[in-house]
């Protein structure tokens, strides 16, 4: 997530949603699966009803801390074996919120531009001084 998005109240908001346990459990469920899991196999981790499952994992896809796949089980195929079914993984972007905002990146940028404009060669010294500290 870049400086600029971690601002963004729907960036903050998703995270915050993990602030309900039972979501907070789901996605712990999820991500710790390390592959993607079904809404019914993620309801029986944690106990909790199919439908209720259903609802918190839609919420943290829409949320962007989940993706969403579509795949038969295994053994069922052709006419008559049912949609696929939808399932959850642990989103691929990473997510990082800092509280109020900083721009990290676009310092590291000033910086390396300040040091590659520098004739005098005082800036890099001083920074490769501080680099050995």
């Amino acid at each position: 997530m870049n400086p600029d998005s971690a601002a963004h109240p729907a960036a903050l908001s998703g995270l915050a949603s993990l602030d309900e346990p039972v979501r907070r459990r789901l996605y712990e469920y999820v991500s710790d699966a390390g592959r993607p899991v079904s809404r019914e196999e993620a309801a029986g981790a944690i106990g909790i009803a199919r439908t209720l499952a259903a609802y918190h994992l839609d919420k943290l896809a829409e949320a962007g801390l989940l993706a969403t796949t579509y795949q038969r089980p295994e053994g069922r195929g052709g006419p008559g074996a049912g949609r696929p079914a939808k399932l959850y993984q642990q989103a691929q972007q990473e997510l990082a919120v800092s509280v109020p905002p900083r721009a990290y990146e676009l310092l590291a940028r000033l910086l390396a531009e300040a040091a590659e404009s520098d004739i005098t060669g005082r800036v890099r010294s001083t920074l490769n001084g501080a680099a050995h500290n």
